[in-house]
This record gives structure tokens, sequence and C-alpha cells, in this order.
């Protein structure tokens, strides 16, 4: 049994009112290894410079190739350790908010995780 520290929604620790982390295991903890995988820009982790998500080199480009986009989100997701398979995605651009929408469906070693992740420009 895999256990992962608990994410709080601004992707900070998820403590308690004392000040004690929590942890969360199964589908859950998938689903947080791939919202962390997506927010991630490759390189970004100087331990492993080949986690993350290649933005600069072929995301925020630009003439973006859309389902070159798709195919990079669904390897990523892939390669999250529990998932056996991404069987949908739906990329959803809000261009005034600049707010790309990844909706997938991805099924794993605990069942299938339908999942939402934004990500935003500042």
């Amino acid at each position: 049994m895999a256990l992962d520290l608990a994410l709080s929604p601004d992707r900070d620790l998820d403590l308690d009112l004392l000040g004690r982390a929590s942890f969360v295991e199964g589908a859950d903890r998938i689903a947080q290894q791939i919202n962390t995988t997506l927010l991630a820009f490759m390189g970004e982790w100087f331990l492993d410079t080949t986690f993350g998500v290649p933005y600069f080199e072929d995301v925020l480009v630009k003439s973006p190739d859309r389902s070159g986009i798709e195919a990079i989100f669904r390897a990523r997701i892939r390669a999250v350790p529990g998932v056996t398979h991404v069987s949908a995605m739906q990329l959803q651009l809000e261009r005034q908010l600049r707010v790309l929408r990844v909706t997938y469906q991805a099924d794993t070693t605990f069942g299938r995780l339908e999942r939402v992740v934004l990500l935003q420009a500042s």
C-alpha cells in the first residue's frame, strides 16, 4: 500500500489545525500524482529534469499543435505509476481567462478516474 502526503487545493501540504500532515492513498493518490505531473514544467525539478510537461518546448508556442499537446498529456498521465490506460481526454481553452481545462478519464489499478485539471497562466 503506497501513501503520499496529501496536498491542499492550492498545492501546499494539507495540514490540520494542529499542523499534522495527512496522507492520501489509492485512486486519490494516483489522481494527485497526475495533477502534480500536469502542473509541473519539464526541467523544473532538479533531481529529474525529464519530469513534467514540456510546456516551453511544445505547449506554450506560437502555433501549438492541439493533437500533439493531447498526445503529450496522455503520455504524461500514462507514465504515472498505477495508470493503465487513458480512455478519454478533452482540452478546452478559455482564452480570456488564460486557462486550459484538461478533462481526462484514466483506468488505474484502483478503477477509473474522471478528473479535471485547470492549467492557468498567471
